[in-house]
């Protein structure tokens, strides 16, 4: 490859080489102007050979979409001990179709994580009264499947809240604790690109549930960080018990 660090002197025009420069110097300036725009063609090609799509990850970073999901980590303020694992998915109900979110969270001094999920019930048409706050007359249960395990089952508590950056309006966040050794299995090189599965049993009788689908991203770093006081807490814990 030619070298792609030539240093490149700004040429005279040429017409106003013709107008005030004798022949022979004319010539050599006229050899010097084509050196210098070879040398220019040069470092275009050696500029060429370093680009990229714009849609190609560079020096690490990764572009969000439908496509290609990522964890996003997150510090609820500064000085907060825990951080947050989140990504998006999709949320169905009824025939409609809404953009969910998946909060994943641990706290130093418990072994279990907590799982948030974040939908909006009104885009689906759905009635998240019987689900909302402490005196819920529903809690349940949400059914969590990763991949082709068997389905966990998990109670649930809801509350209202903001939707967050970026996004317009409120949402519900169904909130329930989650055993670390799953957590741990979605943390997994394993999981990578598996299709994780949250179903919601309806408040209603003969209503059908409601259903987020994720795919868990490949580049599973964050998540990984983000339940680090999950384990911790659980290697603790064991250690006491022995």
């Amino acid at each position: 490859m030619a070298d792609c660090t030539p240093l490149i002197r700004s040429g005279t025009p040429i017409a106003t080489l013709r107008e005030h420069t004798p022949r022979a110097n004319r010539e050599g300036a006229m050899r010097n102007y084509l050196k210098a725009g070879l040398l220019v063609a040069l470092s275009l090609a050696c500029l060429s050979a370093y680009a990229q799509p714009v849609d190609t990850p560079a020096h690490g970073l990764e572009v969000f979409s439908p496509s290609t999901p990522v964890w996003v980590l997150e510090r609820d303020y500064a000085e907060a001990s825990t951080l947050t694992a989140r990504t998006f998915g999709d949320s169905n109900y009824g025939g409609y179709k809404a953009k969910a979110g998946l909060w994943i969270s641990c706290h130093p001094e418990n072994p279990n994580a907590g799982l948030t999920l974040q939908i909006s019930p009104a885009a689906l048409g759905f009635n998240a009264d019987p689900y909302e706050g402490k005196d819920a007359s529903a809690q349940g249960p949400l059914r969590i499947s990763l991949g082709a395990h068997p389905a966990g089952k998990y109670p649930v508590n809801a509350v209202w809240t903001d939707a967050g950056t970026f996004q317009v309006g409120t949402a519900l966040a169904l909130f329930t604790p989650v055993p670390r050794d799953e957590i741990a299995r979605w943390a997994s090189d394993a999981s990578r690109g598996q299709p994780l599965t949250l179903s919601l049993a309806p408040a209603e009788k003969n209503a059908k549930p409601l259903t987020a689908t994720f795919v868990l991203p490949h580049n599973n770093a964050a998540l990984q960080k983000a339940i680090i006081p999950c384990l911790d807490a659980a290697k603790g814990k064991s250690a006491t018990v022995r």
